[in-house]
């Protein structure tokens, strides 16, 4: 989406080379809204860091339209996946799972409030969250204790499992778990792990065999 000026064998973002003070916030919000998706990584590491207007701009694009799009999958197996002993005893977790959903940003902003359904359902089976608390099947200390998946939209096969801050409070109104967490720590987080995955899996350039056989003659001689 980045726009690039090549100078010899140097290419240049424009946007790093221009002046933020050109445009106005507002101008630039609506240009940043056009990128796709597979690109808010590069928004996040690289047009965020920019200067501080890009960063404000970048910050109300995800406060606004990205974050909705996270989730988080809560992995509840009720033995231990090394030793196979029981930790969870009583009625297994549908799915041995919970997704915890976006529900909205604290009133200074800092904070997203993740929220899990107040249902979970496999097949016939209808299991209330509430309940199962109560009947300490699903207690806080379980939850503090599940591995967590963060990913980008519903499909689960972008996860990346994370170590977050563990937050969580039952919310009698909603009947339901709420895990809090910052946003932008949260973000940067994803991002960057994202991208160490990503150059782990590139592969290695191999060295041309005629620049093998020059960097031989030159050890040797």
């Amino acid at each position: 989406m980045t726009p690039t000026v090549a100078t010899g064998q140097t290419q240049c973002s424009s946007i790093g080379r221009a002046p933020t003070s050109a445009l106005p916030a507002e101008l630039w919000l609506l240009i940043l809204e056009q990128t796709s998706i597979q690109e808010a990584s590069h928004l996040w590491l690289t047009v965020r860091r920019i200067s501080r207007q890009f960063r404000d701009i970048v910050e109300r694009l995800f406060s606004s339209s990205y974050l909705t799009a996270f989730a988080m999958t809560l992995s509840l197996p009720r033995r231990d996946p090394t030793s196979g002993a029981l930790l969870w005893p009583g009625t297994p977790i549908p799915r041995a799972q919970m997704n915890m959903s976006p529900n909205g940003l604290s009133s200074d902003g800092r904070y997203i409030y993740f929220r899990s359904p107040s249902v979970l359902s496999e097949g016939t089976r209808v299991e209330s969250v509430e309940e199962l608390k109560n009947t300490s099947v699903l207690p806080l200390e379980r939850l503090e204790a599940a591995t967590v998946w963060v990913h980008f939209t519903q499909n689960q096969l972008t996860g990346l499992q994370m170590h977050v801050p563990r937050h969580v409070s039952w919310d009698r109104e909603q009947g339901a778990w709420i895990w809090k967490l910052e946003w932008k720590n949260l973000m940067t987080q994803f991002y960057e792990k994202k991208r160490e995955q990503r150059l782990a899996k590139a592969p290695t350039r191999s060295m041309p065999v005629r620049q093998r056989w020059s960097k031989r003659g030159h050890e040797s001689a």
